[in-house]
């Protein structure tokens, strides 16, 4: 019983009163009973440009406000019976019908494992897997769906803090996810966070809430979830970008002689074309890595 619920539990949350409860890692109690399989598409391109993010983003629920995650998720405590494990509790079998898919990790190329186990499958709340596996689609499509080391839980019916008098988690609605938890515990500063940023900043362009961002001992980098921007935390120039249009592409005059290099100015991310990564394959210079300004990393022929 304990290894099925070290499959969902998830240990990244922000309290939407400000509040952080200190890290407990994984602990064992029952396992809802989630009916439903989403479809499956084995395209990964197919998976990205036939899901609309725009119309996504936009029923997305706000993080900071109770009633518009029951609105959008339903009330999860609705039925629910209180766990052995203090703050956890079992949803209703309703709920868990009602509400809670499981997507085969078959359809995840490169989904990475729970620790050392192997997961047959993750569960999400019904609205949010069609968001995820479009979001993994894109990774797959960038080629960034091998660079997360760890799966550390999604769905997991518990209290923030593992405190029955406080509200329930994002984890709970089936609302989010964790990766590379080992690497991005509470309050780990956003400079030391070892989470591949390619992979981050396509998680923002899908439209989610990277919990990196967050300050002091919220700060969170192993959390995504699927909700509006926190109050007091900036976004992003490209979150949500996946439901903008492509910008236009400028065409540039190659030089006719000369070593050129481009770099970022003033610590300053290099900006994309169209979503892909910025390189230079030209006999003179070679650019890798262009899109995260922290590990950029040039060769000169």
């Amino acid at each position: 019983m304990a290894a099925q619920r070290a499959r969902t539990a998830g240990r990244g949350e922000r309290s939407r009163t400000g509040e952080r409860p200190p890290y407990r890692g994984t602990g064992s109690a029952e396992r809802p009973l989630p009916q439903r399989r989403v479809a499956r598409t084995d395209d990964p391109q197919e998976g990205t440009m036939s899901f609309d993010f725009a119309a996504a983003i936009a029923a997305r629920p706000s993080g900071d406000a109770l009633a518009s995650l029951v609105q959008a998720y339903g009330d999860p405590t609705i039925g629910s019976k209180p766990s052995t494990q203090r703050g956890w509790f079992t949803v209703s079998k309703t709920y868990a019908q009602r509400n809670l898919v499981q997507i085969s990790t078959a359809e995840l190329p490169g989904f990475p494992p729970f620790g050392v186990q192997h997961l047959d499958s993750i569960t999400l709340h019904r609205l949010v897997a069609p968001v995820f596996r479009a979001t993994w689609a894109e990774l797959v499509r960038r080629g960034l769906n091998d660079k997360l080391r760890t799966f550390s839980g999604s769905f997991a019916p518990r209290h923030m803090g593992h405190d029955p008098r406080r509200a329930v988690s994002v984890h709970a609605y089936g609302a989010a996810l964790d990766f590379d938890a080992a690497w991005n515990g509470y309050g780990v500063p956003l400079e030391r966070m070892e989470i591949n940023r390619e992979v981050v900043r396509c998680f923002e362009e899908c439209g989610w809430e990277w919990g990196g961002p967050w300050t002091g001992q919220y700060a969170d980098g192993m959390h995504f979830q699927w909700t509006d921007g926190l109050r007091g935390v900036q976004q992003p120039d490209w979150r949500d970008a996946m439901a903008r249009p492509a910008p236009a592409v400028t065409p540039v005059t190659t030089p006719e002689s000369g070593r050129r290099v481009l770099l970022s100015q003033f610590g300053k991310p290099f900006v994309d074309i169209g979503g892909a990564r910025v390189e230079i394959k030209d006999a003179a210079s070679v650019v890798i890595n262009a899109t995260d300004p922290d590990k950029i990393q040039v060769r000169v022929n």
